[in-house]
């Protein structure tokens, strides 16, 4: 940081779910990075020279009711060693302390959004500050994203970052097994909620903090909902149950899905084996993409060339919503009047995205702290190169939701997906979740 600059990252307000109960506590994965302390009203002012941590003192009293806090000394003996000097408060004094900071300094690193009523606050201060320029008292006039400093940072995974992300993605792979085994060998109908106690008793029982995402079983036509999020529904033998499920260690993400068959491949048709098996091979040729150089944008074309070549081959665009391409805005629309068309080539296929009828998301995203993690996707207009450090998911998938009625019913109401996290590495990438059999 600059001499003459500051940093303030705010603590993550405590949620009340209904009355007097509160969601559990998470703070602000900037924070984490940071501190690696997960604890309420904790927060910082960075300055170059100085690092000012507000947290909470030691209350036998309070502590009876919700738990022992870390306390002040705490801080002082893990920051220790640090250059520079570093101080500990009292959460309350966060604005005496900024205003105090903030005096000479030119830049605040902040990102407003964060804390409504710290919002106010903070730029009532800076609006007084300026008031008193003729006192000789100088104050920020210029406010930049913290995120400018900080994503940029956890973009790159250094060995603690991969240490906790390997761990989630070892306890996550076994949960994934677990539950694989449970669909695979049932003969009979197996219920989503069955399937979901089990995966994240697994979790729990392994060491997880707590879920990195809220967990997806979706059986049958409900794994055609992308973010479906229920547990009433059930699959028979031989149909799908999609599983997105991920555990969290020590604030890190894992993000995994799976796809299986109840009672094991055996029972399901023949088209829906070969759908799996596209998927799969579609996944392949990403994760072949994801090496360092490459771009975001090309691992997910190619899993788009896989997916529509095999969608071609299988026959699957011989009756299709009619599509147009606008001459002048290049934009792609389908032709009003439900008007069904044979596509004359994969090529054209792609070229005017059918794809993207049953296969309608990325390959993937950035993987950390946050299960879609932070770190520009675009660099200079143009999709940005992957580097070593980075994770990024690959997680390709079909999907044919029963309204499709311009599709075989032995193919309508099913939804695939397969998903893994992977480390760009120096010599090409490494699966964190190869453990997790598919």
């Amino acid at each position: 940081m600059q001499s003459d600059a500051l940093l303030v990252l705010p603590a993550a307000a405590a949620s009340v779910r209904n009355r007097d109960t509160h969601f559990p506590y998470r703070a602000h994965s900037d924070l984490l990075y940071l501190t690696g302390v997960n604890e309420e009203e904790l927060a910082l002012i960075i300055t170059k020279d100085e690092c000012h941590i507000f947290a909470q003192t030691r209350n036998p009293e309070r502590e009876r009711w919700v738990g022992r806090v870390r306390g002040h000394e705490y801080f002082l003996n893990l920051f220790h060693p640090l250059s520079g000097k570093i101080f500990v408060h009292d959460p309350g004094k966060i604005l005496a302390n900024f205003s105090e900071i903030a005096k000479g300094k030119k830049l605040l690193y902040y990102d407003f959004g964060a804390s409504a009523v710290l919002d106010q606050k903070l730029l009532q201060s800076l609006h007084d500050m300026a008031t008193y320029t003729r006192k000789g008292i100088f104050a920020p006039r210029t406010v930049t994203l913290a995120s400018e400093l900080l994503h940029e940072c956890r973009l790159f995974k250094d060995a603690y970052d991969l240490d906790c992300m390997r761990r989630a993605a070892a306890i996550s792979s076994a949960a994934h097994n677990k539950a694989r085994e449970l669909i695979a060998d049932a003969s009979d109908v197996i219920s989503e909620y069955a399937i979901k106690a089990l995966i994240e008793h697994e979790f729990m029982r392994a060491g997880a903090d707590r879920l990195a995402y809220p967990s997806i079983v979706a059986a049958h036509d409900n794994a055609t909902v992308l973010h479906y999020e229920g547990t009433q529904g059930s699959a028979s033998p031989g149909e799908f149950v999609l599983i997105d499920a991920g555990a969290e260690v020590d604030g890190y993400a894992s993000d995994i899905t799976r796809t299986t068959c109840v009672g094991g491949q055996a029972k399901t048709s023949q088209v829906k084996k070969d759908l799996y098996d596209l998927v799969k091979e579609a996944q392949k040729d990403s994760i072949a993409r994801s090496r360092s150089g490459e771009t975001i944008e090309s691992v997910h074309q190619a899993a788009v060339e896989t997916l529509t070549q095999g969608l071609w081959d299988m026959g699957l665009f011989k009756k299709v919503p009619k599509r147009r391409k606008d001459d002048k805005t290049g934009k792609i629309e389908e032709v009003e009047g439900e008007i069904l068309t044979a596509v004359a080539s994969a090529a054209e296929a792609k070229e005017l995205e059918y794809y993207s009828l049953f296969y309608m998301h990325r390959t993937s995203h950035f993987l950390g702290l946050d299960v879609h993690d932070v770190g520009d996707y675009f660099e200079g207009g143009a999709s940005r190169r992957l580097e070593t450090g980075m994770v990024i998911t690959i997680e390709p998938g079909l999907y044919f939701p029963p309204e499709y009625e311009f599709l075989s019913p032995e193919i309508r109401g099913t939804g695939i997906r397969i998903e893994d996290d992977v480390l760009i590495t120096a010599s090409g990438n490494e699966i964190l979740t190869a453990a997790c059999l598919s």
